[in-house]
């Protein structure tokens, strides 16, 4: 009688390390945080370092992207730095966008050729990152959408993603509104989309709760109270920059912790 033999093969993925400098607890001037990328992005280069992925806050500041054009300013430049708000042009895709305190910025600095990423793959991969962060919130977000980068609640944009590959090494990359005080917004045409209202986490949880009343959240929220003295649901800076971290591992092919 013969003998059959079974082979049995096993796949192994083998997951990349992810090193983290998370500074979000506190403001950086925007300056600082590009001479802090650009620095990182050197080191990647030189593979001295291994995939990195920074996280900031900053202070105000509008950022002119490859893509955009003075024209999308809505209020003059001048009175805008009267303000106290920074203005600068940077080598990233998009266009005209703003950052600021209660948004987290994250600018990957990912060996994307390494790694078999196209550039449309790692975009979608960004895209994704945020949208299981804020499904951690009951937000129902969406990416993909044709000439429109960046992650939507609706018709209202939360993140805006404008990146750069050089080299086969990426930078620049995302900022997701989580508290921001959304009136800098009305200065400028954000991200060349004039007709297109700009939300953050704050906002639609406490649009949800208006609508639905107090409801139960599958991520981490805290009670809170608005200006009004109305309770509603408040996002913590922190534990959403946690979420995102997590969700950005899992969506990019990163080990945890």
């Amino acid at each position: 009688r013969s003998k059959i033999i079974y082979c049995y093969v096993r796949s192994w993925v083998m997951l990349r390390s992810l090193r983290v400098i998370n500074l979000a607890s506190t403001l950086t001037h925007y300056t600082a945080g590009l001479r802090l990328q650009d620095s990182v992005v050197e080191e990647r280069r030189q593979g001295l370092v291994d995939d990195t992925l920074i996280l900031l806050q900053h202070y105000p500041v509008y950022t002119l992207g490859k893509r955009g054009s003075l024209s999308d300013f809505r209020t003059p430049q001048k009175e805008l730095i009267k303000t106290g708000a920074e203005i600068c042009s940077v080598p990233r895709g998009g266009e005209l966008t703003f950052h600021g305190p209660g948004q987290l910025v994250a600018y990957p600095i990912i060996g994307v050729k390494q790694a078999g990423l196209g550039a449309r793959a790692y975009v979608e991969g960004l895209e994704d990152s945020i949208i299981g962060c804020l499904a951690n919130y009951g937000i129902n977000a969406r990416g993909r959408v044709p000439g429109a980068t960046g992650v939507w609640v609706g018709e209202r944009k939360i993140a805006a993603i404008g990146v750069r590959i050089s080299h086969g090494v990426s930078s620049h990359g995302l900022a997701l509104n989580i508290e921001t005080d959304l009136s800098y917004f009305q200065h400028i045409v954000p991200c060349g989309t004039p007709d297109k209202e700009i939300t953050s986490i704050r906002r639609e949880l406490e649009t949800q709760d208006r609508c639905f009343g107090a409801i139960e959240l599958q991520g981490p929220a805290r009670m809170g109270s608005d200006s009004g003295g109305r309770k509603g649901l408040d996002p913590d800076f922190a534990e959403v920059v946690v979420g995102f971290i997590e969700s950005f591992r899992n969506r990019l092919g990163f080990s945890t912790g």
